[in-house]
């Protein structure tokens, strides 16, 4: 399954590059942290640095595609739990992400653009990710549904930045990753982990110069 899963990130990847007209690539920056049944609610708790590449791929103003390859770490103590017996359990691994995104700008936007230059956005999508102890059962296939928001804005003729907050809801319970002596995890609650961060990309033309005419006072 893992197998098939890298395969199809691969095609996807080929596919998008092969009909885009633009592509970023570029750096991510920021932090990670986790909900489960060690921290159900509070963000930001124990936050963790985290980073990652990405490549983003545009035929127009309002709609790209992105894949991302993140990795960051997920540390709890428990000191937030509302189940008293899991106060004291920890967490404190590794995470390795692979995501493909949708993302929908509010406002038509294009990098190097002089007057559509930034713009707020949504994004969604499926991700495979990696954490570094062993899953809760074998079975389990460590998959996530990435969404969240963000704020885009082009920094020069090829260089932009955005700013976003992405929240995984994972499909499955047993991130945390160790066998809770002593207390029963709530299969029914399923783990969540986030990234925070700003990103900061390179945009490269992959048609002939003229192909941009369509765009708005795009400074080349």
């Amino acid at each position: 399954m893992m197998k098939k899963i890298i395969a199809l990130v691969f095609f996807l990847l080929a596919f998008f590059a092969s009909h885009s007209q633009n592509l970023e690539i570029g750096l991510f920056g920021g932090a990670s942290y986790y909900h489960g049944e060690l921290n159900p609610s509070v963000p930001f708790v124990s936050a963790q640095p985290a980073f990652g590449v990405l490549g983003r791929y545009s035929n127009g103003t309002r709609w790209a595609y992105r894949a991302a390859i993140t990795q960051g770490r997920l540390f709890e103590n428990g000191a937030s739990a509302r189940v008293s017996s899991a106060r004291s359990k920890s967490m404190n691994q590794d995470i390795t992400d692979i995501s493909l995104l949708a993302e929908f700008n509010f406002f038509d936007y294009f990098t190097g653009s002089k007057k559509e230059y930034m713009t707020p956005y949504i994004f969604g999508g499926l991700s495979l990710f990696m954490p570094s102890s062993s899953y809760s059962t074998s079975s389990d296939v460590p998959i996530s549904m990435p969404f969240g928001v963000g704020f885009k804005y082009s920094l020069g003729k090829r260089i932009a930045m955005s700013v976003e907050w992405k929240m995984h809801k994972t499909l499955h319970d047993g991130l945390e990753g160790f066998g809770l002596q002593g207390w029963e995890s709530d299969r029914n609650d399923k783990d969540w982990f986030n990234f925070t961060g700003i990103s900061l990309t390179y945009m490269f033309n992959l048609q002939k110069r003229q192909a941009c005419n369509s765009y708005k006072d795009v400074a080349f």
